[in-house]
This record gives C-alpha cells, structure tokens and sequence, in this order.
C-alpha cells in the first residue's frame, strides 16, 4: 500500500484492448457448421411436413436444398471476408488494372 502512487478517486485508464478478436477459428467455424445444418435442418423440415400434407415428395429435397442455399448466403453474409490488418499494406485499386503510369515517368518500351 505504501508504495502505490495512484491518488485515490483519480481517473483510471481502461484497458489495454487485445489486437486479436474475442473469436477465434474453431467457434467461427463450429458457427459455420451449425448454420448450415440447422439450415438443411429447418427447410427440409419445412419440406417434409408440405410432402405429408399433400402426399406428394417433391418438397422435401426441393426444401433440403433451399435451405442449404440459405444458409450458404447467410454464411457469406456474416463471415465473408476478413477486415484487412491495419498497416498490412492491402489496398483495393478500381478498374483492371493494379498500377497505372504516372504522367512523364516513362522506360524504354513505353508505360511502366
């Protein structure tokens, strides 16, 4: 206690935020696999019941499968791509193509 040399009632900093996000790979992962079985899941049940009702089997696979689209676009949708590191030097570029000459910096052959 003698040591301290914090004031009493004076501000304190918050803390230190962690470069690395609170998820990591396996539950981003598990959440992927859930996703699309309880898509599969839900649709083909859908599905199913529709098949029973009308007492045909159309439905069932028909539902399977949008529910797997579905789940796929929510997929995307939630974890398509990752935000880019800070100061990693990615950057998006518009049009084709990646660099384009600067006006009087020429080589030989012509345009860089």
């Amino acid at each position: 206690m003698a040591d301290d040399t914090s004031t009493r009632g004076a501000a304190r900093r918050p803390p230190a935020r962690s470069a690395h996000p609170s998820t990591n790979g396996a539950e981003i992962g598990y959440a992927v696999v859930g996703t699309m079985v309880s898509g599969m899941a839900v649709w083909g049940g859908i599905g199913w019941l529709l098949d029973n009702w009308l007492g045909i089997t159309l439905f069932f696979p028909v539902g399977v499968l949008v529910g797997m689209a579905l789940a796929i676009f929510m997929v995307v949708k939630r974890y398509g791509a990752p935000d880019p590191v800070p100061g990693s030097g990615a950057r998006t570029t518009s049009g084709t193509r990646r660099n384009r000459p600067v006006p009087g910096n020429q080589t030989q052959k012509g345009q860089r």
